[in-house]
């Protein structure tokens, strides 16, 4: 499975891990991986400028739902703290776009993976992005 490596077109997010997120070996739950890739994709919509503060009139393009999220578990997260968060912007298709991520640091991380998201209408049907999609690919590649 791709991960992120560092560089300029990669989104670094630390997203805090609390202590009522560990099971009772005192690990991150694994459910709650998927929790903290979810923090660090807001975290990188609203770096970019769209609101993610509003629920109603919000742009369109962060209406979407979640198609897939693999992860491949490395090791333990073993206490509270910060988890750092790679995100890469690894494909935008005509209304899905897909993000490589890397929990943990470069050079031991505690999980891979990719999410993909698809954008959808009120009805949840799929919806072609705006251009403001491929402009901040765009400038995320080119870095």
């Amino acid at each position: 499975m791709a991960e992120p490596s560092s560089g300029p077109h990669v989104i670094d997010f630390w997203s805090p891990v609390h202590f009522d997120e560990l099971d009772p070996n005192g690990h991150l739950h694994n459910a709650r991986f998927a929790l903290h890739v979810e923090r660090a994709q807001t975290a990188a919509f609203a770096a970019a400028g769209f609101d993610t503060a509003t629920v109603l009139n919000r742009h369109p393009d962060l209406r979407y739902v979640v198609r897939r999220f693999d992860v491949l578990f490395h090791s333990p997260v073993g206490s509270a703290g910060n988890l750092l968060v790679a995100l890469h912007f690894t494909k935008l298709g005509r209304t899905s776009a897909t993000w490589t991520f890397r929990c943990g640091p470069p050079e031991a991380p505690n999980a891979t993976g990719t999410r993909t998201i698809v954008k959808v209408d009120a009805d949840g049907r799929p919806l072609p992005w705006s251009p403001r999609m491929p402009e901040w690919r765009t400038t995320l590649l080119a870095g």
